[in-house]
């Protein structure tokens, strides 16, 4: 049996996505699909369960990935560049370094502020934060998180425009600092079948134990049963026998009733595969390599150094150039964009084990392309004062012709 086949028969026997009704015998236990206009809107999927936004955070996938990105970028050094020449320098002078860097606001710090609207950007497509900018200057002065489900998008007099809830005017494009995903689309939106499927199999899990790990039965008469006898018998079983607490108690049936067990078994309808298939749907929408949330319990070493390069390279630095880009066009002045650059420092996220580093290190101060001072800096350690500074190349390679020669030179030959 196929995993989607298997998942089929599963959210019928569940009744997922079921709204019991009395009215009629006919409609009892009956599977209600939800519309196309509903899934459309995110209020329900072909699996039978809603998916929304914030609610899809309660698949430990979907968490996992969206955790691990935001807080990744949140963590990362974010350093202005000021550009002279050939000569780069960091800006920590300039009014915004601060902002991006420390402190957004008068209430978030830096690191929960970029992972709350990267975070946003993830899941609804946008994250948005209202810049507040100085009356005399016109420089930017705080960043205001807004929530990404309560902004909405206009065209007011042929212009883009964004409203919030709880503000009553319109807010223009150049006045947000806007934090988008691929294509300002929420993934969860784009995907809602695959991680409404995933979120099926979690309820499925919930409800298997909850009725004391049977996947269900079905009773059955040759009488003809009133609404009020059908709900009563379905009542007094669940109250019997649903549950863990009631697992295995024994059934008595009376007006000739028979209970037939479902056979439909765990392994027959591939619940686990169902689930390790639904977290790898989500890994791979929100390009995240497996074993980093879980679902790969034997990488090697070599496996996992290369799934971190994979990481940043195809995940990471697609959001670092996009907010980079942002920085530069809504909190840069027109003159400034070009001299001042903004640039996300990968390095800490691309640094090998200590072994690897040294022999790097030995390279390229042997090579004369970093200085001593250079290397320290990138360990995080103090200068050793100007001797530091000093670019070194060593000379232990010369032509056969010339070996007399140096020699005779470091001697004080008196003949050369």
């Amino acid at each position: 049996m196929g995993i989607f086949a298997a998942m089929s028969i599963l959210t019928r026997i569940l009744g997922l996505g079921t709204k019991p009704s009395a009215e009629t015998n006919e409609k009892r236990g009956q599977y209600v699909a939800p519309s196309r206009f509903a899934a459309y809107l995110g209020l329900g999927t072909k699996a039978g369960v809603s998916v929304s936004e914030e609610g899809s955070m309660a698949l430990s996938a979907v968490y996992s990935c969206v955790r691990l990105i935001a807080s990744s970028m949140a963590a990362l050094d974010l350093h202005l560049h000021r550009v002279n020449g050939s000569q780069r320098e960091i800006a920590q002078d300039h009014s915004i370094y601060q902002l991006v860097n420390s402190t957004p606001s008068e209430s978030m710090t830096a690191f929960d502020f970029w992972e709350l609207i990267i975070s946003d950007a993830l899941l609804h497509g946008k994250g948005f934060a209202l810049i507040e900018r100085g009356v005399a200057t016109g420089r930017p002065v705080q960043l205001h998180l807004l929530t990404a489900d309560k902004m909405k998008q206009h065209l007011h007099n042929g212009q883009v425009t964004y409203t919030h809830q709880d503000m009553e005017d319109h807010i223009f494009p150049e006045d947000l600092l806007i934090i988008r995903c691929f294509r300002g689309i929420s993934p969860i939106r784009q995907h809602m079948e695959g991680i409404g499927l995933a979120m099926a199999a979690q309820e499925f899990a919930s409800r298997y134990y909850g009725s004391g790990g049977n996947v269900g039965g079905v009773l059955s008469t040759d009488r003809s049963l009133t609404n009020e006898q059908y709900e009563r018998l379905r009542q007094s079983w669940q109250q019997t026998h649903g549950g863990l607490g009631n697992a295995h108690e024994v059934a008595i049936l009376e007006h000739g009733l028979k209970y037939e067990p479902m056979k439909v078994s765990m392994a027959e309808s591939e619940y686990i595969k169902v689930r390790v298939h639904g977290a790898q749907e989500v890994a791979r929408i929100f390009q995240v390599p497996g074993s980093m949330i879980g679902l790969e319990s034997n990488v090697s070493y070599n496996g996992a150094e290369h799934q971190d390069l994979q990481y940043v390279k195809h995940t990471l630095l697609p959001w670092c150039r996009r907010i980079e880009d942002e920085i530069s066009a809504k909190l840069l002045r027109e003159g400034e964009r070009g001299q001042i650059i903004p640039r996300f420092d990968l390095n800490s996220l691309l640094r090998a084990d200590t072994a690897s580093r040294s022999e790097f290190y030995t390279s390229a101060l042997h090579s004369g392309w970093l200085s001593i001072n250079e290397v320290r800096a990138k360990e995080e350690l103090n200068p050793i004062g100007s001797s530091g500074d000093l670019h070194l190349v060593q000379v232990n390679q010369l032509p056969v012709s010339s070996i007399q020669g140096y020699a005779d030179s470091l001697t004080n030959n008196p003949e050369t």
